[in-house]
């Protein structure tokens, strides 16, 4: 599909004001067939869409369009917990830097379960936590 001005911009302004690229392919489907009337139904609005044929827009058109002009962001991978996916490699090289031992010394670890390595993370910065407190009072007395 070629995106003309106007509706580049419109794209545009629906992406930053929160709609979704799904959202905003059926939105411009639906100005394009002309509906004046909507369905208030996901089924209803698929079954028009189903009969459009060839002037449906693909969802994948409106992403590589807003990833051309560079506003398109991926979803960023959350783990169920809702945090931000750490490789057992970064783990690993955490410890290395805690111990002050080269990574290649703890290649074995990478078979290791990945919570064993946050506990292992958590318990040796907690360590280090507390060795640096008391170097610290070491040197004010």
């Amino acid at each position: 599909m070629r995106y003309d001005a106007e509706t580049t911009i419109k794209l545009i302004a629906d992406y930053q004001a929160g709609m979704t690229a799904q959202d905003i392919a059926i939105a411009l489907t639906l100005s394009l067939s002309e509906a004046k009337t909507k369905e208030d139904t996901a089924a209803g609005i698929e079954e028009h869409l189903c009969g459009l044929g060839s002037e449906v827009v693909p969802e994948r058109s409106v992403i590589a369009k807003l990833s051309s002009l560079g506003v398109y962001k991926k979803k960023e991978y959350l783990t169920k917990r809702g945090e931000v996916p750490v490789k057992k490699e970064e783990y690993i090289e955490r410890i290395a830097g805690l111990l002050e031992v080269s990574s290649d010394i703890l290649e074995s670890l990478e078979k290791v379960n990945k919570n064993v390595l946050m506990l292992l993370v958590t318990k040796l910065d907690a360590v280090e936590g507390s060795r640096r407190k008391t170097d610290t009072c070491k040197h004010c007395a």
